[in-house]
């Protein structure tokens, strides 16, 4: 069992310091405008801030063996001169999270110049209750308007549902939006979780949405921290409000800046072999922790804990998570989409079920890769019909209907998706000219309408 003050010093941590790489503290740029004059440095300076960064990583760091490496490093290029030309503060700092990246292999560590953000923490610590009660409300209506993270919920073609998240918020303000998104994708075939911007968060967010797709009482995840007597451990929830989707397909979109808490997400995942990943392999940042003063100009982040899976025995730090497609990310929506349709395809004998399928399969292949169409045959199908009107337009044919204008993208040499237009498709048919005579719109629920070509005078 954890002790009472350990376990509130964990939790103390893990709700302030863990993963918030993007969230509550946004300013980790290490650039300025140029018109912005940084600090010219001086041997002084140069030697107490190595001296000090290498301290405060013996001191916290999880692993302090390699602590004491990093530190050795930075004492040994220092006493050699290799930092003395580096009078730039900026290039300072990018200089020593270098250094202690290559000996450590851990991106979560970063040494940064920024007298600003060291004047905010210090007022922050001496805030009186109050002042930190304000902050607090602020920082929930900040999330707020960003509707905690949830971007977008939706159900696409062919009954797949699709969330994009950006962040896992750590507030527990955040419930009611997570409960909400997760009930709205719960009658879906199949689901989508877009974490290709998503940088980090909290692991009680993970906790509750890996619930929904986890039949069992299932062991996610375990943190170990520097100082503390045991190890915190994540399991999911035994109920959650609404439906579970524990034999809902699931798709988890990736990308290189997937890191931290979507990371964890991601990686719990596949090792329960509950979701496929589709995308580009993730940032590798699975050690957790928060700044620390150097001086009155830099800071380090400071890792000083670890997650341990409870199946790997280890985790994804300075590795990353590789998908099981890859796939450049832009390309990875589409492809998870065509992926969820083909798998739910061959699982169906349902006539119904399967016409509907196919007819969101085709037109998720088309944006994929289109047929390719002759210029010469396009310009055929150019003319007035009796509803609407049919352009090129620097070889791409769209048709206009009314106001509105949609591309057409070729299937075949005769038949098209209507982009936007997700329930029809489009075929020209052809006279014994080769010329185009009339148009069949196709519809998603099996009906077809004629339109004639107005013939010109």
């Amino acid at each position: 069992m954890i002790g009472m003050n350990a376990k509130k010093l964990v939790l103390i941590i893990l709700l302030l310091l863990f993963f918030f790489t993007v969230i509550s503290l946004p300013v980790f740029s290490q650039e300025k405008k140029a018109e912005e004059k940084t600090l010219t440095l001086n041997s002084e300076i140069r030697a107490e801030v190595v001296k000090r960064v290498g301290r405060l990583m013996v001191d916290h760091y999880i692993f302090k063996e390699a602590a004491e490496k990093m530190a050795e490093k930075l004492n040994t290029q220092l006493d050699e001169g290799i930092y003395g030309k580096i009078d730039d503060a900026l290039e300072f700092s990018r200089v020593l999270t270098k250094e202690l990246r290559s000996v450590s292999k851990d991106r979560h560590i970063r040494v940064t110049y920024s007298p600003e953000m060291v004047q905010r923490i210090r007022a922050r610590q001496s805030k009186s209750e109050e002042e930190r009660e304000k902050e607090r409300k602020a920082n929930i209506e900040r999330q707020r308007q960003q509707n905690f993270g949830f971007q977008r919920v939706e159900i696409r073609e062919g009954n797949i549902g699709y969330l994009d998240l950006r962040y896992f918020s750590g507030l527990s303000q955040a419930g009611d939006t997570i409960v909400a998104a997760m009930n709205f994708l719960a009658n879906a075939d199949a689901v989508i979780i877009d974490l290709r911007n998503n940088g980090g968060g909290s692991p009680y967010t993970i906790q509750i949405i890996s619930s929904y797709f986890l039949e069992d009482y299932t062991h996610l995840n375990s943190f170990e921290w520097r100082g503390a007597d045991s190890i915190e451990q994540f399991w999911t929830l035994r109920y959650v409000p609404g439906k579970k989707m524990y034999d809902t397909d699931l798709y988890i979109l990736t990308s290189s800046r997937t890191f931290s808490a979507a990371e964890e997400f991601t990686y719990n995942m596949k090792n329960l072999e509950r979701g496929t990943l589709v995308g580009e392999t993730t940032g590798g940042g699975a050690h957790p922790g928060g700044d620390r003063i150097v001086n009155d100009y830099f800071l380090v982040w400071v890792p000083s804990g670890r997650a341990i899976n409870p199946i790997s025995k280890t985790n994804w730090e300075g590795e990353g998570i590789e998908p099981h497609i890859a796939v450049p990310r832009d390309q990875a929506l589409d492809k998870a989409h065509s992926t969820a349709l083909e798998k739910l395809l061959e699982k169906t004998d349902d006539e119904s079920k399967q016409r509907q399928l196919s007819w969101a399969l085709d037109g998720i292949k088309a944006r994929i890769e289109p047929a390719k169409v002759q210029l010469e045959t396009l310009k055929k199908y150019v003319g007035k019909y009796t509803r609407g009107e049919v352009n090129l337009m620097e070889g791409q044919l769209f048709i206009h209907a009314g106001p509105q204008k949609f591309k057409l993208i070729p299937l075949s040499e005769t038949y098209f998706i209507v982009d936007g237009w997700p329930d029809i498709r489009v075929e020209f048919l052809l006279d014994d000219k080769s010329e185009a005579y009339e148009i069949i719109s196709h519809f998603s629920d099996g009906r077809k309408e004629i339109v004639k070509r107005v013939k010109e005078k």
